[in-house]
Parts: C-alpha cells; structure tokens; sequence
C-alpha cells in the first residue's frame, strides 16, 4: 500500500515590508494556495464585517466608528 504525501502548508513571516506579500504572490503563479491573514481581517473589521458585532459586544460600542467599521 502507497501513502500519498501530504501537502506542504507553510507559513510566511516577517516584518513590514520584508517581502511576503510578493512571496505570497510568487506561491499563487505557482498555483499554490494563498491564505491572507491581512486580507481576512480588513474585511472582517471593515463597515458591517463580520467581527464588528462581537467586538462590539467585547469591548463596547466606543472601538466602533461612525461608519461601522472598527
């Protein structure tokens, strides 16, 4: 019996400007799969995201803007 391997995840850090991002980009033209943990959570934190109602409730209505983002 074979075992297929399993695949590589790995994970890209670094400080500001040290290069993930193009690094990131680099793996996705390769047809890897990108997982932007930035991405995820400007959208969540934006107007209306996700996370805004339970920041909300964590921490008070004082964190969220007048625009609904946080």
């Amino acid at each position: 019996m074979t075992v297929a391997p399993s695949p590589w995840r790995l994970g890209l850090t670094g400080g500001i400007g040290s290069g993930k991002s193009t690094v990131a980009q680099l793996f996705a033209q390769l047809g890897a799969g990108v997982i932007d943990a930035d991405a995820i959570s400007r959208a969540t934190t934006a107007a209306q995201g996700a996370a805004i109602p339970l920041i909300a409730a964590q921490f008070g209505a004082d964190y969220i803007g007048a625009d609904g983002a946080l």
